[in-house]
Formats: structure tokens, C-alpha cells, sequence
């Protein structure tokens, strides 16, 4: 990853931690709910934190 280390919020851990649960018990029910809470998360950071503009080249 380009830019530094990524630091998960607690909500994103337990998402995290409930998904791996759900495949480690064979549970796809709470793998589902744990999967679509994880996009969520990660949909509502990427909406706060646009990614930066890349610079136009110019001539010089």
C-alpha cells in the first residue's frame, strides 16, 4: 500500500473478527451479514476520504 500504514477502526475489526467466525464455523449466514457490514464500513470511509486528484502535466 502506497502512502503508509492503514489503521482499521474498532467497527471494522469486530466486522473483521465476525467474518473470519462465520468461515471458521462454517456459519454463512454470519459470513454474509459480517461481509456486507465490512463493505458498508469501507464504502462509508472511501465516500469521507476521497482519493487525491492526480496532478495534471503542464508544459513547460
Amino acid at each position: 500500500m502506497a502512502g503508509g500504514r492503514k489503521v482499521l477502526s474498532p467497527d471494522h475489526i469486530r466486522a473483521l473478527i465476525k467474518e473470519a467466525i462465520g468461515i471458521i464455523e462454517g456459519d454463512h449466514a454470519i459470513q454474509a451479514e459480517a461481509t456486507a457490514e465490512i463493505a458498508a464500513i469501507e464504502a462509508a470511509y472511501a465516500s469521507s476520504n476521497p482519493e487525491p486528484r492526480p496532478k495534471r502535466w503542464t508544459r513547460t
